[in-house]
């Protein structure tokens, strides 16, 4: 997962912010103002991903409560997990199957961390982000994504590093993907996307602060100055990590 996180020697913009547990930090200095303002967080979940254990999740609900107005947290479908199973080589039928079980596992535990958390309804939403796939909104991320593949080397060259990365989790030190295996753990990271790039116009909320337990080596691209893919003005990124107690 190494190359999967932007290096350990990148340096913040601004500040952290340390509460309930966490240490949460922004981007930039614009992903700090969107974070500070609180009006919508999404908490991206990945299955069959040991850190997201349910005490963790009714922490960082609890956390994303305090801050913002709105809390949306989502995960893949089975249809996108399969792909990293496929990137690594499983037969189809298989990498369906494992996909699945880590879908279920993934929504049992954030529902009982809903339950735990005790958040009003009415500011919390879960989801997949299948659900986002037919919006316009999310259409046209996707799309700039596809270009950036086809017209900025640097891009695509990130995303191959990663995608490689994280399949080789699970695998001898010395495998490296084909290129039909690369092409399948692109498209789960690719289905991502969007929400690191546009989530105001695909939730309809008038901004959105994207959280994650690390900060993913393309960020650069979307939050940097001068970024070659800039997200809208209205998306951020927070890296949010226990404090050494909650580890």
């Amino acid at each position: 997962m190494d190359d999967w996180a932007i290096p350990t020697t990148w340096a913040p913009s601004t500040g952290a912010r340390r509460g309930d547990g966490f240490l949460a930090t922004p981007f930039s200095e614009r992903c700090a103002g969107l974070l500070d303002a609180g009006h919508h967080v999404f908490l991206g979940i990945s299955p069959g991903n040991g850190y997201f254990s349910e005490e963790r999740l009714v922490a960082l609900l609890r956390w994303a409560a305090a801050r913002f107005t709105r809390v949306e947290i989502a995960h893949p479908g089975p249809e996108t997990v399969a792909c990293t199973y496929l990137g690594r080589g499983y037969e189809p039928r298989h990498a369906r199957a494992r996909a699945h079980r880590d879908v279920r596992q993934t929504a049992n535990r954030i529902s009982r961390a809903v339950t735990t958390a005790r958040i009003d309804p009415g500011r919390l939403h879960v989801a997949r982000f299948s659900a986002f796939y037919d919006t316009p909104a999310y259409r046209t991320a996707l799309e700039r994504v596809t270009r950036a593949h086809q017209e900025q080397p640097a891009f695509h060259a990130t995303c191959t590093r990663m995608v490689t990365g994280v399949l080789r989790t699970t695998m001898p030190t010395d495998w490296t993907p084909s290129a039909d295996q690369l092409t399948a753990g692109t498209e789960y990271l690719d289905r991502e996307l969007p929400s690191l790039l546009d989530t105001p116009a695909i939730l309809g909320v008038p901004t959105s602060v994207f959280a994650y337990r690390a900060t993913p080596a393309l960020a650069g691209f979307f939050y940097g100055p001068n970024a070659p893919l800039p997200a809208v003005a209205t998306q951020g990124f927070v890296t949010v990590e226990p404090l050494p107690a909650m580890r």
